[in-house]
């Protein structure tokens, strides 16, 4: 845990909250706070601060926050993603919120095994706890909305019928992901074990996106969704300095 998330409903007018969940656990067992210690914390959807302990009853550790700053702004990436195994789904979703991804969507395709779709993994509460504690390593207080949908055309007709953002089809063997046109916020599709088959790669590119690769190795979902939001966390600072130095001097 890198970054102590609270509700804004936990917290009391004084700025206090008290925990007695698995969070409290954690700072007790593996941070080892003791009253009078100081974390990194943050409120979901809000800003980042610190938060000092002041009671600790060997069950419920309670604390005060002090919010000094805005969290970091959500990576502007929505992530379309075929639903993988059911035993990487958790780290996949994770590793998302994680890089702070804006959305998730997770979708059926044509080489996903029908069963993953009825995998008690995606139940909302083993959702809402991969997402929470992928934001708490990646150290940000957005939590990415994520939707489930059993038909990727639906998806693609209902999300992105045309094509005014930037939209990436991750594909082997296409040109690499640093060639592209780029422009912020975009969409990034990446399919199952084995890919997209060549009909959702037609349809894809009829709504408007570009294949890209990662370059030269194919990966498993996990470290390829990993290699993909790194490559593309790296072209949107560079696409920031470039903006920031193009700007008229004051």
């Amino acid at each position: 845990m890198n970054l102590l998330l609270v509700e804004p409903g936990e917290l009391a007018i004084d700025g206090t909250c008290t925990l007695a969940d698995r969070r409290a656990e954690h700072l007790r067992r593996v941070l080892g706070v003791t009253v009078g210690s100081t974390v990194r914390a943050g409120v979901i959807a809000g800003g980042i601060g610190t938060a000092e302990v002041t009671a600790d009853d060997g069950t419920a550790i309670t604390l005060r926050l002090a919010i000094t700053g805005p969290a970091p702004a959500p990576l502007p990436i929505e992530l379309v993603l075929a639903m993988p195994r059911p035993k990487v789904l958790t780290r996949v979703i994770e590793t998302a919120a994680a890089f702070g991804v804006a959305r998730i969507d997770l979708t059926n395709a044509w080489r996903v095994d029908k069963s993953y779709l009825a995998s008690p993994r995606l139940a909302q509460a083993a959702l809402d706890y991969a997402l929470r504690f992928g934001a708490e390593q990646g150290a940000t207080t957005h939590i990415p909305p994520l939707a489930i949908h059993d038909r990727l055309m639906g998806l693609l007709d209902a999300r992105w019928p045309g094509p005014p953002t930037t939209k990436l089809l991750l594909h082997p063997g296409a040109p690499s992901i640093e060639t592209a046109t780029l422009t912020w916020p975009l969409v990034i599709a990446i399919g199952p074990e084995g890919g997209w088959i060549q009909r959702e790669i037609d349809t894809f590119v009829e709504r408007g996106f570009t294949p890209v690769s990662i370059g030269g190795p194919i990966l498993r979902v996990e470290p390829a969704l990993a290699a993909t939001l790194g490559q593309l966390l790296v072209l949107e600072r560079l696409h920031d300095r470039r903006i920031k130095h193009a700007s008229p001097s004051s």
